[in-house]
């Protein structure tokens, strides 16, 4: 195969490396080299696609749950307790 002037050789990467990189790839974390790598994998490997398409799936299903309301924590609710028995003791009642 002959290379053209000014291209580089991207080297392989396995579906091992795919695994490792799949959310930052999806999250577009990866630099253009290692994107360009990811995307020629998959491009050959039915498998880690499917899996991709699957992480991707979870991750955009997740993010359509409704969020979680912050609960004081339990420390925080102790110090409000003890500041409302101080006020009150303070105050004669």
């Amino acid at each position: 195969m002959v290379q053209e002037e000014g291209s580089a050789i991207v080297p392989e990467i396995t579906c091992q490396e795919i695994v490792q990189w799949a959310s930052a790839y999806l999250d577009e974390h990866v630099s253009d080299k290692q994107k360009r790598r990811i995307v020629l994998h998959l491009a050959i490997c039915a498998g880690c696609e499917t899996y991709i398409q699957q992480i991707a799936t979870v991750r955009d299903a997740v993010q359509l749950l409704p969020k979680a309301e912050e609960q004081p924590s339990e420390l925080h609710r102790l110090r409000q307790a003890f500041v409302a028995r101080t006020h009150r003791s303070s105050s004669g009642s």
